[in-house]
């Protein structure tokens, strides 16, 4: 009787934890950037394509999904809804953080990068260029900052929960449209002292994994490095980037877990799959336990 009442316990412990852990979406995507600063605005890209394409897929897996578009993705109305969203998760939850936009170099001011060069997402309200009392740089979301919401989020789920965050972004591609191709950023670098950006090729950020006893395990994948460019891809008749749209692909197949590991492989085997991945762009292999 006593190890049927201890079986009955543990029964109800695992199946309330189950029922605790949650999957949920934040998503960014920009399609249609201000143009009426002539000379300081972005192209037009189709961001919003690949985060409709991704809360489909990622609805069928069971997550509560938040999205800003367009108009919506804002500087400001972005770190809100970050925080917001931040202190909906809970402990366990696997979370999933996702930008397709303009990606953007700026210039270090703190000195905490070797290149002298913050890596940027470029919300709906942020210009290409400096101009002293019209932009001076406040609506960019730099690294910085980015890492420390992403701190407060593994935090807040804590080491048995998972973070996926994802930018399908380029942070020094160009502005063209050459050969009718679409990308996602810009060589030329946000600065304040007309300094000029050099890419650096040492930058392997195309995907890491980060461990901590304390905080959730945390994957970065970004499309791109800072030497190349982040080109879309034209499927169906729908421009993406290469990167959300292949993700999109393995996750009709493959259930995110608290273990990133399966799905690296699995998106890696997608791209060769599809084939759907421009040349001058690579998945290189950078992870840390």
């Amino acid at each position: 009787m006593r190890f049927r009442i201890v079986f009955i316990m543990i029964t109800i412990l695992l199946h309330s934890t189950v029922l605790a852990q949650r999957k949920r979406a934040f998503m960014v995507g920009i399609s249609h950037y201000d143009t009426a600063l002539t000379g300081y605005q972005w192209n037009n890209i189709n961001g919003v394509e690949d985060v409709n394409l991704l809360c489909s897929v990622l609805k069928k897996q069971g997550f509560i999904t938040t999205a800003l578009l367009d108009e919506h993705a804002s500087y400001n109305n972005i770190v809100r809804q970050i925080e917001q969203f931040t202190s909906r998760t809970k402990k366990g939850d696997i979370v999933y953080l996702h930008f397709s936009t303009h990606g953007q170099p700026v210039e270090d001011i703190n000195g905490d990068e070797d290149d002298g060069w913050d890596e940027s997402i470029v919300p709906i309200d942020a210009y290409k260029l400096y101009k002293k009392g019209v932009y001076e740089g406040k609506h960019h979301l730099i690294d910085d900052h980015l890492n420390s919401m992403v701190k407060k989020l593994r935090q807040r789920i804590g080491p048995s929960g998972f973070l996926y965050v994802i930018i399908d972004a380029c942070h020094a591609g160009t502005a063209s449209r050459a050969n009718d191709d679409t990308v996602r950023g810009t060589y030329v670098g946000f600065t304040y002292s007309n300094k000029v950006f050099k890419p650096s090729t040492n930058k392997k950020s195309h995907y890491r994994i980060e461990a901590s006893p304390k905080l959730s395990n945390v994957m970065f994948i970004e499309a791109c490095r800072p030497d190349q460019v982040n080109k879309e891809i034209k499927v169906g008749g729908k421009r993406y980037g290469p990167l959300s749209y292949n993700i999109a692909q393995t996750l009709s197949n493959y259930i995110l877990k608290t273990n990133a590991k399966g799905f690296i492989e699995n998106l890696k085997h997608t791209i060769v799959k599809t084939g759907r991945w421009p040349n001058n762009q690579n998945l290189v292999t950078e992870t840390s336990y």
